[in-house]
């Protein structure tokens, strides 16, 4: 799968409009190009594309150019028609494209580093390309002399990078979870600030400069706005995903904050709302409510003869409480919860129905996305991943391994291995929706396709013993929703109903022996 164009993002659902296929690897980027019909796309195959839309509806390669080494990340300036290329060996390749964008020359070669690069942008007013790596680095080069003018090292991988024109900040994100401000000078930089707030790496990040606002998504399946000029340390918490944030876009004419992840899920937040900042997690040694030690107050059991228990915070208050003052769940979209989350007793009184009003809406992009792009002007969205999945095994409650499909050409060998480390996973990891456990390693399968076809083989065989003596049947299941590793169908209610109606054709064994013969 290498893009997925999608229209306006604040209509009421995001319309796909054409798929590009031909990248034989994960693509890692993908730009619109702007006033054209036109899409630059690159690889882990090492290619470099550039899609033009012809008169047939359909988008083929005006350039196929390939380089030495994988392609992780791009960055287009479409006025000067530059492209700057990060590879997976540490350096970032410069061409310039033709006007008729069916051409592309080599122009300079930038050693930025050690190791992969993880995220990369071009400044035309600084004239300078900056990066950042795997090597814990971030580096800045002059395209003039295409020489290096300085490099700062973090704690952590770099893992993606915003950077602001007027001021020459650049704001960085790590494995760690911190971001950190710099500003970049000619031969030096000072860390400004660091910004910590997520509980996994940080994995996107965007730049308003307009309302100078910072949003950063992270492994935490969490997004975060900073207020950055509002100078008073602000920050909102949004919750909206299942898996990894990958990438981010806001528009300001419509308010409106754009994140997608790893599983394909498209969120749209609407940012014109007034919304409350999440409290800080308050500690204590008992609960707030009931006052009952927690299991690591050893003084407080020891006087009241009691077992302690364990803590929860109540994300409306922020209050440390057990399990029994916070028995209830909630959706609370003012504060940024859109999904169900823990709240204590009072807490939950206090909510009413209207403040469960969702403040964003879900849409599917059915493809792991890694990277994704905008032209507002257009209404277009240009997503891109892994959309296949590479194997699908389903396991028995003991680990023996009941239905296999591959959809990717592997070897014997590769094949074993895979078994091996899979039987190795559910040593250490043994989860059941009903009698049998389904494992999807090295795919990019949707959190919705996962979960419904967990729950539609489970309602449909109530044991594994059943499940794997029919086995047709659970492979009829899954071509319902994958084929040829591509997803096709997402609802369980559609699936369910094409199964009924292929039921309702088949012959019983007593429909069969009454049947005439000639």
């Amino acid at each position: 799968m290498a893009a997925e164009i999608h229209s306006r993002p604040q209509s009421s659902r995001p319309v796909l409009l054409n798929k590009i296929e031909g990248h034989s690897d994960s693509v890692n980027a993908a730009v619109l190009i702007p006033k054209e019909d036109g899409v630059i796309t690159v690889s882990e195959d090492r290619t470099i594309r550039v899609w033009l839309k012809r008169d047939s509806g359909q988008y083929w390669p005006s350039i196929y150019h390939t380089v030495s080494s994988p392609c992780s990340c791009m960055s287009y300036h479409h006025d000067s028609r530059r492209i700057f290329i990060g590879q997976d060996n540490g350096a970032v390749v410069e061409f310039l494209i033709s006007e008729d964008f069916n051409k592309m020359n080599h122009v300079k070669t930038y050693p930025a580093h050690q190791n992969r690069v993880s995220d990369l942008i071009f400044s035309l007013e600084s004239q300078w390309v900056i990066s950042t790596g795997h090597d814990k680095s971030i580096s800045w080069m002059s395209t003039q002399s295409g020489s290096m003018l300085g490099r700062h090292s973090f704690g952590s991988w770099a893992s993606c990078l915003q950077y602001d024109n007027d001021t020459q900040h650049a704001f960085v994100g790590d494995y760690s979870g911190q971001i950190t401000l710099l500003k970049l000078e000619e031969q030096t930089c000072s860390v400004i600030t660091t910004l910590k707030g997520h509980a996994g790496s940080v994995s996107a990040l965007y730049w308003d400069p307009v309302q100078r606002w910072l949003f950063s998504g992270a492994s935490d399946h969490s997004v975060i706005m900073w207020d950055i000029g509002g100078r008073q340390g602000r920050s909102l918490l949004l919750q909206g995903h299942h898996e990894k944030v990958q990438a981010l876009w806001y528009l300001p004419l419509t308010h409106q904050l754009l994140s997608c992840s790893a599983d394909g899920g498209i969120t749209v937040w609407n940012m014109e709302t007034t919304r409350e900042e999440a409290p800080q997690w308050l500690d204590s040694d008992s609960c707030q409510k009931c006052a009952q030690p927690f299991f690591w107050n050893i003084k407080q059991m020891w006087d009241s003869k009691t077992l302690g228990l364990r803590q929860h915070h109540c994300r409306k208050c922020g209050k440390a409480i057990c399990g029994k003052c916070s028995s209830k769940r909630s959706t609370y979209p003012i504060m940024g919860f859109e999904f169900q989350v823990r709240v204590c007793d009072d807490c939950y009184d206090t909510i009413k129905e209207e403040d469960r009003t969702p403040l964003a809406t879900f849409h599917e992009g059915k493809h792991n996305i890694a990277h994704m792009d905008m032209d507002p002007s257009r209404g277009l969205m240009v997503t891109c991943g892994n959309s296949f999945l590479r194997f699908l095994l389903l396991f028995s409650r003991q680990g023996k391994l009941g239905l296999q499909k591959w959809f990717t050409a592997l070897s014997d060998r590769d094949k074993k291995i895979i078994r091996d480390i899979t039987q190795m996973v559910l040593i250490v990891y043994r989860r059941s929706e009903v009698n049998f456990l389904s494992h999807v390693l090295f795919s990019s399968m949707a959190y919705i396709v996962k979960s419904n076809i967990t729950h539609l083989l489970g309602k449909i065989f109530m044991s594994s013993r059943t499940l794997f003596f029919n086995f047709e049947k659970a492979c009829f299941i899954l071509d319902e929703f994958v084929i040829g590793g591509e997803v096709e169908e997402t609802p369980k209610v559609s699936v369910a109903k094409s199964m009924e109606e292929a039921d309702s054709l088949q012959e019983t064994m007593a429909e069969y022996l009454n049947k005439p013969t000639y």
